[in-house]
């Protein structure tokens, strides 16, 4: 197929494609939002960050636009954040390559400090805590600052349940060792 042939029957599905996805986007994001309204009281409390200091939720997507290049992953959801230095997301996640603990589409909850330092001073105390008795034989997986709950792609009408179970185990883990958890986040 030539680059003109190729243009003419992409051009034909483009408007298409996109209205597909910003629905896909919005039913989403319906279904996240009582989940997070509900749990980033509960989670901005353990981390000992002050609700209102936080904006949003606002909503949230990666990549926001369409790209020319395949992402290592893809999200849709909402993100609150404390001026520019702490950032909690909430979403459905797309992994093009997962790790052997998780599968391709999961919902996810992010912790993210912009200081590089204190961002990987957090992930290192969230994997340490990560081995405790208490935690071993949960259905989640932390990679980094993230929170993974694995999904099939069945489970989708069931996303509010999945986001909300993820986030009861997210608030209960840093809870438990919140002093070290909090000390990474101070601005």
């Amino acid at each position: 197929m030539n680059l003109e042939q190729f243009l003419l029957e992409c051009g034909k599905s483009y408007p298409e494609a996109m209205v597909a996805l910003g629905y896909f986007r919005q039913l989403v994001q319906q279904q996240c939002k009582p989940v997070v309204e509900k749990r980033l009281e509960e989670l901005s409390e353990v981390l000992n960050v002050s609700r209102q200091t936080l904006s949003g939720p606002i909503e949230y997507a990666e990549p926001d636009r369409p790209v020319s290049t395949p992402s290592e992953y893809l999200n849709v959801g909402w993100q609150a954040r404390r001026a520019n230095n702490l950032y909690l997301y909430f979403c459905l996640s797309w992994v093009r390559k997962p790790e052997d603990d998780s599968g391709p589409l999961g919902v996810a909850i992010t912790i993210w400090v912009k200081d590089n330092r204190k961002r990987e001073a957090l992930a290192a105390e969230l994997h340490r805590h990560r081995e405790d008795v208490a935690f071993k034989d949960e259905p989640w997986v932390l990679k980094g600052r993230t929170f993974w709950l694995t999904m099939k792609e069945g489970d989708l009408a069931q996303l509010a349940d999945k986001l909300n179970a993820l986030a009861e185990y997210t608030i209960r883990f840093p809870k438990s060792s919140a002093l070290r958890v909090r000390e990474s986040l101070m601005p």
